[in-house]
């Protein structure tokens, strides 16, 4: 799968954060503005919505898959790949050996406070959920891998401490709070082989805000009379600023007095847009839960009807660990 873009010269920015995400989705370069990773519907789809930004910045983008590149073997490709994964492998590893290194010497010396450890234990958390994403993006078994786990092991048996918890999210101001009585028994459109975002969209949707939906699982041109676009290009209900479709809906729809929601919101967050904005450690294990279903399950409906267990099975955890964190239980709405 290929992206060849061209970039704007502003704003200035641009460039580095289009380079940031290309790293991010483990894209390789291949030639001067011509990035590639292994075909398939994810990256795809990665790739469709990094083009959506291009555009909207005023540049342009270029999507498609190919058959084979003129002048490079796939050997050749798939050496830079793993040239790629072994680089951030080694840099991964060396950070964690870092990290045992001068928690060994604190131990050692008595200096190892409970507020030292701690800050270890979320750096840590933080080289643990950097080491996943490296991991989800080794499409071809990268040589440096076993090091950086073993480091990453390593890592791990000398912290002691009980893990850091993840800091409470802040509730959102509400603005333009949309009337879900009026989003009843609606059909909602959005594009078919649905992965984690549209997936829990409609986990959403239908959970949450219309009681009787009607899905609909379309081709990227095609179009069903009176329904609501969600998660497609220029729909209301997507990509708003920095949030996915999911948060967006959660926002709009006036759902972010529910920090569990909230929460997943962040994992959703995590896996669809690759940025690691909340370092949510649950978004390796649910994205490989919900790559394995994909695999399993090619229709869209079943796969909307097998992962609402798991998406109701998260958000009760969520809601359980935020009643213990507070010192008075959630009134629930």
């Amino acid at each position: 799968m290929l992206l060849i873009h061209q970039l704007p010269p502003k704003p200035t920015n641009l460039r580095v954060r289009i380079w940031r995400q290309l790293q991010k989705l483990g894209a390789v370069a291949i030639k001067n503005s011509v990035y590639a990773l292994p075909a398939n519907d994810k990256t795809h789809e990665d790739f469709q919505w990094l083009k959506q930004e291009i555009e909207t910045a005023g540049g342009e983008a270029a999507v498609f898959r190919a058959n084979s590149i003129e002048g490079t073997t796939d050997q050749e490709i798939i050496a830079a790949f793993q040239r790629t994964r072994d680089e951030e492998f080694s840099t991964i590893a060396a950070e964690l050996d870092g990290l045992t290194g001068a928690i060994r010497q604190q131990a050692r010396g008595k200096h190892l406070s409970p507020n030292r450890l701690a800050k270890h234990e979320a750096e840590l958390d933080k080289l643990h959920a950097e080491l996943e994403r490296i991991i989800n993006n080794d499409f071809f078994g990268a040589p440096a891998r076993t090091a950086a786990l073993n480091s990453y092991t390593e890592c791990e048996k000398v912290v002691r401490a009980t893990q850091t918890p993840t800091p409470r999210p802040r509730k959102k101001v509400r603005t333009g709070t949309l009337d879900k009585a009026k989003f009843q028994r609606q059909r909602w459109m959005t594009r078919r082989n649905i992965h984690i975002d549209r997936l829990a969209s409609a986990w959403l949707i239908k959970q949450f805000i219309d009681k009787k939906p009607r899905f609909f699982f379309v081709r990227d041109n095609q179009r069903v009379e009176g329904a609501i676009p969600f998660d497609m290009f220029g729909a209301e209900f997507g990509h708003q600023g920095e949030d996915c479709t999911f948060e967006t809906l959660i926002n709009r729809f006036g759902l972010s007095d529910n920090l569990a929601l909230v929460e997943l919101g962040q994992i959703i967050h995590d896996i669809d847009l690759k940025d690691d904005k909340f370092h949510r450690l649950e978004a390796a294990g649910l994205n490989a839960i919900i790559d394995g279903l994909s695999l399993t399950l090619r229709d869209d409906r079943k796969l909307l009807q097998q992962s609402t267990v798991i998406f109701d099975g998260l958000l009760s955890v969520l809601g359980k660990t935020e009643s213990k964190s507070s010192p008075k239980k959630r009134k629930r709405r």
